[in-house]
C-alpha cells in the first residue's frame, strides 16, 4: 500500500562495472537520508562525497544529482552527515570546492 511507501535521497553509484555484475538495467542507490513523497531536495551548496554501501567505493556527487526514490533501506543504514541534523556520523563527507572535480 502507498502508506507504507518509505522514501529516500539517493545518489546512484558510479562504480558502474561493480554493479552490472548483478543487474544490467539497474544502478545502484546509495541511500542518503530518509524523506517523504513531498519534501523538496535538500539546499546543499557544494558538491559531496559518498560512499557505496555495497561496493565501498567513494565518489564526488554534484548537488543535482540527489534523487528521491522509493526503496527500502540496507539493514546497516546511516544517514550521510550532509543530511543529518547534527552534521556528524559515521560515514565521511567532505564538502568539495568548486575547482576540484570527478
Amino acid at each position: 500500500m502507498w502508506e507504507d511507501s518509505r522514501y529516500f535521497w539517493v545518489v546512484h553509484c558510479k562504480n558502474h562495472w561493480f554493479h552490472v555484475r548483478k543487474n544490467l538495467f539497474f544502478r545502484h542507490r546509495i541511500p542518503l537520508a530518509e524523506t517523504d513523497a513531498f519534501t523538496s531536495r535538500p539546499a546543499i551548496d557544494s558538491r559531496f562525497r559518498a560512499r557505496c554501501d555495497e561496493c565501498g567505493k567513494e565518489y564526488v556527487y554534484k548537488p543535482s544529482e540527489v534523487l528521491r526514490c522509493e526503496q527500502e533501506p540496507p539493514e546497516s543504514f546511516t544517514p550521510h552527515p550532509l543530511f543529518s541534523e547534527e552534521g556528524t556520523g559515521a560515514n565521511s563527507v567532505v564538502a568539495e570546492g568548486p575547482s576540484q572535480k570527478n
